[in-house]
């Protein structure tokens, strides 16, 4: 009940003008306009972000990145399982309390690391998203191949910290390489982008890769995926 109650409080706020905290004006920031007029401005503002080369290679190299995360975290337990020969609750256990810690300590080293790196650059944010992915794939592909339990753990748990590591940096990149007033839009398209040519499509396509060759190989096309995702960033920090 009392969270009800707040959330029809709520209803009564006012949105604050956006980008009103900016150093330049924003645009959003005059009087808002009437329907028609909203309706333009959004599908004009759609078209302004798809003509922003930053924008697209951020969301495309987030796709790829999420296409990666995504299918590692639906097939993973079924990995560990099948080729690695951990029983399906030891795999299942495993995997999800290596998610659960690189994605705590992950995340907030990446932001750390993306904030201390932007008095140095303006771009840092894609930069450590970039080279903090690029340099995932290698450690992945370490993690799929190797037999020995030893060395495949801990590289998978190192694989998840330096993906998990973009978390932060690439969505406050994704805010930064666009306009003050079109921010929300721009998060909510590339919210869809994301999920619509990343993690979506990752785990059929991952199994019908699978059921073609083996789990194993279909895993391999992992580090790939990881290593474009990274290259692009690298390649939108470039030209943002």
């Amino acid at each position: 009940m009392p969270g009800l109650a707040l959330a029809l409080l709520c209803l009564g706020l006012k949105d604050p003008p956006r980008g009103a905290q900016d150093k330049q004006p924003s645009e959003e920031l005059s009087p808002r306009p009437g329907p028609l007029q909203a309706r333009e401005g959004v599908w004009s503002s759609y078209a302004r972000l798809l003509r922003n080369l930053p924008f697209r290679l951020t969301v495309a190299g987030y796709a790829a990145y999420t296409f990666a995360l995504g299918g590692l975290a639906f097939w993973a337990p079924a990995f560990l399982e099948r080729i690695r020969g951990m029983s399906r609750g030891e795999a299942t256990v495993q995997f999800g309390a290596i998610v659960v810690v690189t994605g705590f300590v992950g995340t907030f080293a990446g932001g750390w690391a993306g904030d201390y790196f932007l008095r140095r650059s303006r771009n840092a944010y894609l930069t450590v998203s970039g080279w903090a992915t690029l340099a995932a794939a290698p450690v992945s592909l370490v993690a799929f191949l190797s037999p020995n339990r030893s060395i495949f753990l801990p590289a998978i748990v190192v694989t998840e910290l330096l993906l998990f590591a973009s978390t932060g940096p690439i969505n406050s990149a994704i805010v930064n390489v666009v306009a003050p007033g079109e921010r929300a839009t721009a998060v909510a398209l590339s919210i869809l982008g994301i999920h619509l040519l990343g993690d979506v499509p990752s785990p059929p396509l991952i199994g019908l890769l699978s059921d073609a060759t083996s789990l194993g190989t279909a895993f391999l096309a992992l580090p790939a995926v990881i290593a474009l995702a990274g290259l692009v960033w690298l390649r939108a920090a470039k030209r943002s």
